[in-house]
């Protein structure tokens, strides 16, 4: 898989059967850029075949311990398994001094480059995969933020029609690929930008716990995945808005309203043995959803 998500906990505040707290891979070319790290994430990594030494990156969404106790054990684990690459990990303001405090009570240090970002809503940073990350803000009960990632620029492809007619075959269309103009005979010169399509980048929004909040919707416009709190369903949308968290049919306003491409749910409440009664209400208003599983995984391209 070239691009695409593993879901690593799928579960609300406390560990469930068969759900584990909650944690996304974003996996780009063999890195992984991690979304939250609940406790258990480094052994969940190991379970779903991806190596904490491929991670480039961890996005914090906020700092209550079901998203947040499982890093410093990750860290810990990445130095014992020899990591010397420089890790990215950024979230909300407090993020550092969790860190450090841990640090100093573990009688720990990094032997590797760790870089820590505290990002306000709107600011964003260029992981070392090449992808962009925007942080924009979530209602939740605690500072929060949600992430929009955007893959970085992908090789243009050639439109084969269009080469065609200009009389381009063979070898010249690999130089024009490259950027490179080419000489037909005759002496007619053709360039990249006449034969050269731009491809789509993948956009993946993850909005950690959120009550539903307008920032969502602007932030997963035009998204190609949407992942979405969805802790309740809607019959207890009066208890989820209270703990700053949606119901599925929420989700699914939001995805319906940004035009996403489609939708996953996660963050389920442990009363929910099977996610179904989730799916189906949000599909009723978005029917490209889907729940997410433990080690799921959603190619994007393979």
């Amino acid at each position: 898989m070239e691009l695409g998500l593993v879901f690593l906990g799928t579960s609300a505040a406390v560990p469930a059967a068969g759900r584990g707290l909650p944690g996304l891979g974003v996996v780009y070319r063999g890195s992984v850029v991690l979304l939250d790290a609940g406790e258990g994430t480094q052994a969940r990594l190991r379970e779903c075949g991806l190596s904490p030494l491929r991670v480039a990156a961890v996005l914090v969404t906020h700092l209550h311990g079901d998203h947040v106790f499982g890093l410093p054990g990750l860290l810990q684990s990445m130095a014992m398994l020899g990591r010397r690459s420089l890790l990215v990990v950024a979230g909300p303001r407090g993020l550092r001094r969790f860190l450090e405090e841990a640090a100093v009570a573990t009688y720990w240090l990094p032997p590797y480059p760790l870089w820590v970002v505290e990002l306000e809503p709107g600011g964003s940073l260029v992981l070392p995969n090449g992808f962009l990350a925007r942080a924009f803000p979530v209602a939740h009960r605690v500072p929060a933020l949600g992430y929009r990632l955007v893959e970085p620029a992908r090789k243009p492809r050639v439109d084969l029609g269009r080469a065609r007619r200009l009389g381009v075959v063979g070898p010249l269309l690999g130089r024009l690929q490259r950027g490179e103009p080419v000489e037909l005979p005759g002496g007619r010169i053709v360039r990249p930008e006449e034969v050269l399509v731009e491809r789509p980048r993948a956009t993946i929004v993850y909005t950690g716990d959120t009550a539903p909040t307008e920032s969502v919707v602007e932030a997963a416009r035009g998204a190609s995945v949407l992942v979405h709190d969805a802790t309740f369903t809607s019959d207890m949308a009066a208890e989820a808005h209270a703990q700053g968290h949606s119901t599925a049919r929420d989700a699914a306003e939001a995805a319906r309203r940004a035009g996403v491409g489609v939708l996953v749910l996660t963050h389920f409440s442990a009363r929910y043995e099977d996610a179904r009664p989730l799916v189906d209400e949000a599909r009723r208003l978005f029917p490209r959803t889907y729940a997410a599983v433990d080690c799921g995984r959603l190619p994007l391209r393979l």
